[in-house]
This record gives C-alpha cells, sequence and structure tokens, in this order.
C-alpha cells in the first residue's frame, strides 16, 4: 500500500516551527493537516483539483490514509490524495499495480469473512499438487516457492473480483492437504522422516492428487484427512 507524505517537517522549517492558520488560506496551496479534511476550505481545494469527494475511491484514500496512522496533526495534499486514488477503482476497491487485478486486498470489512472453502478451477489443483509432489521428488519435501506465486495468479485472474481472496484461501488448504499427505505416506515408512532428508524409494508411490482430495472432509473452513495407507 502507497505510504502517506508527511510534510509537517517541511512546513514547520519554513515558518520556524511556528503553527499556521489552514482555516483560511495557504502560503503553499494544497498542503494541508490532516484534521482540516472536512473543513470548506480544504473540501473546494479537493473539488477544485477535480476529486470528487462523495466517490468510492475518495472514500477508500481517506480510510487507508487513516488506517495507516495520519493522525490530524499530520501535513498532507492535494495532489498525494490525487495520486492515491488512481489506485482504486471506481467501486472503491484497491488495484494491484503489478497485476491491474482487485479483490486481493484484506479490509476491516472483509476481515476473516474470506477464510472459507469455495469452488475454484481443477486447472489450479492440479498445478498445486504438482508443485508440492515435485518438491518432495526433488527437494526431499524443501519447496523453493517459486512457482506457487504463479499458481496463485492464474487462479485469481480466473476468479471473479469477488472470490479472489476466499480462492486464495482455498487453495492454500488445498496446498496444506497435499504436503501433509505426502508427509504421511513418507512418516508411514520413516517414522523419523524430517523435511530435507532423504525419502526412501517407493514411499511416494501411487499418491494421486484424487486419492488425496477423496480422503478429505471438509469440517468448517479447513480439510482434515482420513486415514489413508499410502505405502505399497
Amino acid at each position: 500500500m502507497p505510504n502517506i507524505t508527511n510534510y509537517g517537517s517541511l512546513v514547520q522549517s519554513m515558518f520556524g516551527g511556528k503553527g499556521t492558520s489552514w482555516g483560511t488560506g495557504s502560503t503553499l496551496p494544497g498542503v494541508f493537516q490532516f484534521s482540516q479534511l472536512n473543513s470548506s476550505f480544504v473540501q473546494s481545494q479537493l473539488k477544485a483539483a477535480g476529486i470528487d469527494t462523495h466517490s468510492k475511491q475518495y472514500k477508500a484514500v481517506i480510510r487507508q490514509m487513516t488506517k495507516d496512522g495520519c493522525t490530524g496533526s499530520m501535513f498532507t495534499n492535494v495532489q498525494a490524495i490525487k495520486n492515491l486514488m488512481k489506485n482504486y477503482n471506481s467501486r472503491g476497491e484497491f488495484v494491484d499495480p503489478s497485476t491491474g487485478l482487485t479483490g486481493l486486498e484484506v479490509t476491516d470489512e472483509t476481515g476473516d469473512s474470506y477464510k472459507k472453502i469455495i469452488d475454484i478451477p481443477e486447472s489450479s489443483k492440479d498445478k498445486m499438487f504438482e508443485s508440492v509432489r515435485d518438491s518432495f521428488l526433488h527437494r526431499n519435501g524443501m519447496g523453493d516457492g517459486k512457482g506457487d506465486t504463479e499458481i496463485y495468479m492464474d487462479m485469481y485472474r480466473q476468479m471473479k473480483s469477488d472470490d479472489r481472496l476466499s480462492a486464495g484461501y482455498t487453495l492454500g488448504q488445498y496446498h496444506s492437504a497435499y504436503a501433509q499427505a505426502f508427509i504421511s505416506a513418507v512418516k508411514a515408512v520413516d517414522s523419523g522422516w524430517t523435511y530435507g532428508k532423504s525419502i526412501p524409494s517407493g514411499a511416494l508411490d501411487g499418491i494421486t492428487r484424487e486419492s488425496i482430495e477423496n480422503a478429505l472432509v471438509q469440517k468448517g473452513n479447513t480439510f482434515a484427512g482420513k486415514t489413508v495407507d499410502y505405502y505399497v
């Protein structure tokens, strides 16, 4: 999330550390204390800059500034607010600058409500299973995570904005289930196995995505696995 610039030290130094009246005018146009945000003077400056103070974009920026610790004594300016508004769409949703995707920000409004199991693309589960499987076959369970990010991003692009957080949570639950299944299979052969230790030959034979998922039982917002003997 972009940081909010505090112009306090700049303004104070220009006025010899003295306080300045912002109610009727300013030597530095557009700069004001956050506590003066709703004053008619500041509101007129915002509107003159083309900012719709009733828009969801504007309201989202002000909420974020407040959440980031912008207090009444801090200084900001009109252009900073205008620039921050570019990070939000007309619905007030944060737009990730690197991907252009929305719906990936956890807010006070969403809280933990996104933590639920929902339907996600089969292709995403396939890719995640293969990623976990590869980490056990070639790195003794030590995943490097390099490919997982792209798996998530590819899935997010296929989901509706409102479902992206829950989709990410769901895929994370599948990731944990796949990993736990491989761990259980290895420990059925070597009870003392730990991540990074060589995996006994044949310990992972016969494990498929389907065999893992068929053994899963959804309990609330998580998965619990039935007892499955993968050792052949």
